[in-house]
């Protein structure tokens, strides 16, 4: 295994990706699992400046939102965006500078906050990091499109289509949420914008623009229509900004706002159905024998369409006072973010024998880190709806009784009902940090051990669309 600290190429960038991914994801899990703890027995674990649920809580959003979410967006697209031009990226070095700026800067405002945790908001809200964060957002859109101009073909692969627009999205939360709240005075706003700029449609695009390569190159299948991608880029690309309105119905929020999130919520449907008949057709011609990569690409598949029918049920007027501001709408997020992460895995596994030339022997680690990732995402997604709908029915009977559900005997009845699915959820939460500790130990012996193949070579990936 060797790795150059100064890559030359996309490839030599791309063996980061792999390598530190895993690592990634294994911090995210960790963090969120200290979390998880801190919540269910505070009174009985000690409490820092750092190890206390508030900050632990900031910590674990940074890392999960923000760091994880822009690492892989934009290493995916250095590879991804080479293999849709065909050829070697042109200013290459500025790529990489830009990359390992972008990802610096996360980085230290995390460590600043582990530094100095009483005032992470601060830091995170800081006009020279929201500066910095900007320009080399908008560096990279701009080396993105620069190398664009210089491809001979007119078409551009869908996959950079979603990549680009998932940059497009977090420059524009960086803009709303870390600025100064002078400009929207609302705060609701900022927060449900915020919300869906950068996690719904963030983690949505870098999630589709992988799984529109795997599905096709991954699985040596051929794309069913491209019109029903097109359909599925711009049908979430309008729609998923707004759909987070809705959990603030009732709100200081005009009803025109939280009416019309309502609505395109709904609207999901139509993106929803158009990938999905999209995927099925597509995997139906696949050709591969890797099934471990088709089982993580279904299953990830799956929890994003489940994300999704959990977005267009909460949409409905009966529905909406008891999943808001609950558990519900964390399972959306989570739906989201579990779907990238399960992804991701398949990714890697497709990226080992091209960059680094060795092989992938499934053996049973891969078949254990395959059923742990499928069967823990699946429970925790269905162990938050539960959460959610639980507490939402104790909250709105205790407010239509007159008993407030936030202290004394109402909150002792929520906690009846919710309390043990948080348990539930704790040791999901366990069995959800091996199964990514298996994934980094089958990864680390892939590049180390596994049989030596052949390193590909850049060429123009043709998305081949049955007539």
């Amino acid at each position: 295994m060797k790795i150059k600290l100064i890559p030359k190429n996309e490839q030599e960038l791309s063996k980061f990706f792999v390598l530190f991914t895993p690592l990634l994801i294994l911090l995210a899990v960790t963090i969120s699992l200290l979390k998880d703890f801190y919540f269910l027995f505070s009174g009985a674990l000690p409490h820092t400046r750092i190890f206390n649920y508030g900050v632990l809580e900031k910590i674990s959003n940074q890392t999960s939102y923000n760091l994880l979410l822009v690492f892989i967006c934009i290493f995916a697209t250095v590879y991804l965006l080479s293999k849709s031009i065909g050829r070697r990226l042109i200013l290459f070095p500025l790529f990489f500078l830009t990359c390992l700026g972008i990802v610096g800067f996360e980085s230290i405002e995390i460590i600043l906050g582990l530094i100095f945790p009483n005032d992470m908001f601060s830091f995170g809200n800081t006009t020279y990091l929201l500066i910095f964060k900007l320009l080399l957002m908008l560096a990279l859109l701009g080396l993105i499109f620069l190398n664009l101009l210089a491809k001979k073909e007119a078409s551009l692969f869908i996959s950079s289509q979603f990549l680009i627009g998932a940059m497009v999205f977090y420059c524009l939360s960086l803009f709303v949420y870390r600025s100064d709240y002078q400009v929207i005075s609302d705060n609701f706003f900022i927060n449900s914008l915020y919300v869906s700029s950068h996690i719904y449609v963030g983690f949505s695009f870098v999630f589709l623009s992988i799984l529109f390569f795997l599905m096709t190159k991954g699985i040596n299948a051929t794309l069913y229509n491209k019109t029903l991608s097109s359909i599925t880029f711009w049908g979430y690309l309008f729609l998923l900004p707004w759909t987070n309105y809705k959990f603030h119905y009732g709100s200081v929020l005009p009803n025109w706002i939280e009416n019309v999130s309502i609505y395109l919520s709904l609207g999901l449907a139509i993106p929803a159905l158009s990938l999905l008949v999209n995927y099925l057709k597509t995997v139906s011609t696949r050709d591969t024998e890797n099934q471990v990569i088709y089982e993580l690409i279904n299953i990830s598949f799956v929890v994003f369409f489940i994300t999704n029918i959990f977005q267009i049920v909460s949409s409905l007027s009966n529905l909406i006072p008891l999943v808001s501001v609950t558990s519900f709408e964390n399972a959306i997020r989570y739906g989201y973010i579990y779907s990238l992460v399960l992804i991701v895995v398949p990714f890697v596994y497709y990226l080992i024998p091209r960059i680094f030339g060795r092989e992938i022997v499934q053996t049973k680690m891969e078949s254990a880190n395959s059923f742990l990732l499928k069967s823990v995402i699946l429970l925790s997604l269905l162990v938050n709806g539960i959460i959610g709908i639980n507490s939402g029915y104790s909250w709105n009977a205790g407010a239509n009784a007159g008993n407030p559900t936030i202290y004394g005997e109402g909150f002792l009845i929520t906690w009846s009902l919710v309390g043990t699915p948080y348990t539930i959820n704790l040791f999901l939460s366990l069995l959800l940090l091996v199964g990514v500790f298996l994934f980094f130990l089958t990864t680390i012996r892939a590049i180390s051990s596994g049989p030596i193949t052949e390193i590909e070579s850049v060429e123009l990936i043709e998305e081949q669309v049955d007539e």
